[in-house]
């Protein structure tokens, strides 16, 4: 599959967790078999660009392309800066983290909290694709809760926005990390755009892997926590 110009030679990914999936961890994840990996999300606050956690994040030395940087925020202007800012440092991808469900994050309407207003989705979007000339993606959930799911109208709306693939972690923000993760959602979704759609949720095993292509139709799937302690699992799924 392709993200813009890029072409990747698989579609098993590793998915960005904060505090784990570091430049060495990302690297050995490509080196085990992981097609993609995206960064850790990233601050958009200018304010914190000289931090030691921040700096951190922001080595890309020894990556292989394409080098995908996510960033965290809910100011349209603000995410657009911090995407030029990232760019002029090495990024070839921008992710956007609408999906974070950590309560520190939600608080300050970031992460999966800007679900709850899909004007301020689009706004943010079409700031930060204007603003750079690499691909923008989004890692998305299914909805605030249960009674609030929509992403089949977020991923319309952010591929009318420009946004070159979607990721979906196939669980409300409510939900956390319980019960399971609704492929039927993502399913959806990959019917609902013409974009490339990587299913994320569960994937722990090459049998569920699997399942999780053909309950969903995705274009890719995405492995977070399964390869905690375990990266070698993208060399058994591939």
């Amino acid at each position: 599959m392709r993200i813009g110009s890029y072409e990747l030679k698989d579609r098993v990914f590793v998915a960005p967790m904060a505090g784990v999936t570091d430049r060495p961890f990302r690297r050995l994840c490509r080196r085990l078999g992981a097609a993609y990996a995206v960064s850790e999300m990233v601050t958009s606050d200018p304010r914190l660009r000289a931090s030691g956690k921040t700096t951190r994040r922001l080595d890309h030395e020894g990556e292989a392309a394409p080098v995908a940087v996510q960033l965290v925020g809910a100011d349209p202007a603000v995410l657009s800066d911090a995407a030029r800012y990232n760019v002029d440092r090495g990024a070839q991808i921008i992710d956007l983290n609408m999906g974070c469900p950590a309560r520190k994050v939600c608080q300050v309407a970031c992460g999966s909290a800007l679900l709850k207003d899909e004007e301020l989705v689009a706004r943010i979007v079409e700031s930060v694709v204007r603003a750079v000339d690499v691909p923008v993606t989004l890692k998305y959930r299914t909805g605030w809760d249960r009674l609030h799911r929509n992403a089949v109208r977020i991923a319309r709306l952010a591929e009318a926005c420009g946004v070159r693939m979607l990721t979906l972690h196939g669980r409300t923000r409510a939900c956390g990390f319980g019960g399971q993760a609704e492929y039927d959602t993502i399913a959806q979704v990959k019917q609902a755009v013409r974009i490339p759609v990587v299913a994320n949720g569960d994937v722990d095993t090459p049998e569920k892997a699997r399942l999780v292509f053909e309950a969903t139709g995705a274009d890719a799937i995405m492995i977070g926590r399964a390869a905690q302690g375990r990266p070698w699992i993208f060399r058994e799924l591939g």
